[in-house]
């Protein structure tokens, strides 16, 4: 009787830790990747690039169809006119030391135009 108690004991025992490592948690998977949707970028109608006087920069002034200016930016250096197919522009506005301004102009809300550039 003696030695059925220990080998009882270490069986409970066996049977607790088993019922512990059942109790834990199966490690938690990482989740793939999100899927990230970009939508294909639209295509460049025309690319130019006019340089800006020395002496006053480029301004570009846009106006509503109500023609009110509604933007009025300026470039020290020079400006890059790039129109989209889908009938937009944009405006990216080089002024040198301080950075590089993109504006970008619906066709069908704004009417702009560039004085300065050369």
């Amino acid at each position: 009787m003696r030695l059925v108690q220990p080998v009882l004991a270490l069986a409970a025992l066996f049977l607790s830790c088993s019922a512990v490592q059942a109790q834990v948690a199966a490690p938690i998977q990482p989740a793939p990747p999100a899927t990230v949707l970009n939508a294909a970028p639209t295509p460049v109608a025309s690319d130019i690039t006019r340089n800006c006087s020395a002496s006053a920069g480029c301004v570009l002034t846009c106006l509503n169809m109500a023609a009110e200016t509604v933007l009025t930016e300026q470039a020290s250096r020079a400006v890059r006119i790039i129109s989209l197919s889908n009938g937009n522009s944009e405006f990216r506005m080089d002024n040198g030391a301080a950075g590089i301004n993109v504006v970008l102009v619906s066709h069908d809300n704004l009417m702009c135009r560039l004085t300065g550039g050369i």
